[in-house]
């Protein structure tokens, strides 16, 4: 059970990035929305060079974005970029293979200590 309080399963570490954004922060709603389509790119790259690029590329926008002042000006940028958020969520985003939702996920997981004890 503590396993899980200190190493959640990724499911939990990636949120529906819309779920209570509207009480953040203008900051931190952009923030969020970065490192979201930072992992949505992941997602769709086929290696970390690839992955790299895309990255440029999101970074180049958002800096592109940073001195906007007009407040209907800046929800409009980042209602768009959230639009494009659920658009192009990938139907079978990767997962790290040990953990929850993977492919190697309890695969030959140890035997309890008490049948180890019990067997010597």
């Amino acid at each position: 059970f503590f396993f899980w309080l200190r190493y959640p399963p990724p499911f939990i570490w990636r949120p529906t990035p819309f779920v209570g954004i509207m009480s953040l922060s203008r900051v931190s709603r952009v923030k969020l929305l970065y490192r979201n389509i930072c992992k949505t790119l992941f997602d769709y790259s086929s290696s970390r060079a690839v992955w790299g690029e895309f990255i440029k590329e999101a970074r180049d926008s958002f800096e592109a974005n940073k001195n906007l002042t007009d407040d209907a000006e800046i929800e409009k940028k980042i209602k768009a970029a959230e639009q494009w958020l659920i658009d192009y969520k990938h139907p079978d985003p990767y997962r790290v293979p040990t953990n929850p939702g993977g492919s190697k996920f309890q695969r030959n997981v140890p035997p309890d200590l008490e049948v180890v004890e019990k067997l010597s």
